[in-house]
């Protein structure tokens, strides 16, 4: 079984990915046939089931790309499904707080540390026949499957240290647009630039995986040369809208 952790540790520079929100399979083959490395399944702001997430998840990774997906809220049900369905990691937005982090950790963590709940017969246990039994099955829901605090509040950020330190939390990802809500400050802002800048510091300190949206090539240099881990390069209804827009002004420009 593949995992996110090792496929940070995998290269030169930042894995790079991208969310996803359309359950189509044609995109997921042009996805991976284009060499993204993983992908984050949007369920905070894409009307998927769980059934489509599931069938998302098993042919991004039938294809080499890894899923993970972001949760809609710090419920439960869902997440641990989306776990046993055999994704590489959950993101969770709008962590405020090293309090909150660390109880997110506990829920996916299975015990002693945790509260998770087994489920050896499902997707991630290879439904009951996974390689090392029930031992690899815990073994890599705790250890592998990774569990990342999405920093996105102007608290997220002053208590930065505290959420990086939180038990089962394995690392984080800076939501640029929220987190310019919540600072009130525009895009591209020195005070949040400064703020971008200091999460990232300190994940590198704490030695925990650190990544956020890049808009260009360009940032990407710069994220990358600050040290995250990965990045993200869009979403999957974003790239179409801007291509689509880009083609059809040329074709109307050139026909008109």
């Amino acid at each position: 079984m593949s995992s996110f952790r090792s496929l940070l540790g995998a290269g030169d520079g930042p894995a790079l990915g991208m969310f996803v929100k359309v359950p189509a399979p044609e995109l997921t083959e042009i996805i991976a046939a284009v060499g993204v490395q993983f992908v984050i399944i949007d369920t905070e702001h894409a009307l998927l089931s769980v059934r489509e997430v599931y069938q998302m998840s098993a042919l991004y990774s039938a294809l080499g790309v890894l899923p993970l997906v972001r949760v809609a809220d710090h419920g439960y049900g869902d997440s641990q499904r989306y776990l046993d369905a055999g994704v590489a990691g959950l993101l969770f937005p709008h962590v405020s707080n090293g309090a909150e982090a660390a109880a997110l950790g506990r829920q996916f963590i299975f015990p002693p540390r945790g509260t998770r709940g087994m489920g050896f017969a499902s997707r991630a246990g290879r439904w009951g026949m996974l390689p090392g039994g029930r031992a690899e099955y815990l073994r890599f829901g705790d250890e592998e499957a990774v569990r990342i605090a999405m920093v996105e509040e102007r608290e997220s950020v002053d208590d930065i240290d505290a959420i990086l330190a939180a038990d089962g939390i394995d690392g984080v990802f800076i939501g640029p647009s929220d987190l310019s809500l919540s600072m009130g400050e525009p895009g591209g802002s020195p005070a949040l630039s400064d703020a971008i800048d200091l999460v990232i510091a300190r994940a590198v300190a704490a030695g925990k995986p650190v990544g956020t949206v890049v808009t260009d090539p360009e940032e990407g240099r710069k994220r990358a040369a600050q040290g995250c881990d990965y990045l993200l390069i869009g979403n999957d209804t974003g790239i179409f809208a801007r291509s689509l827009t880009r083609a059809f002004d040329g074709f109307q420009e050139a026909v008109r």
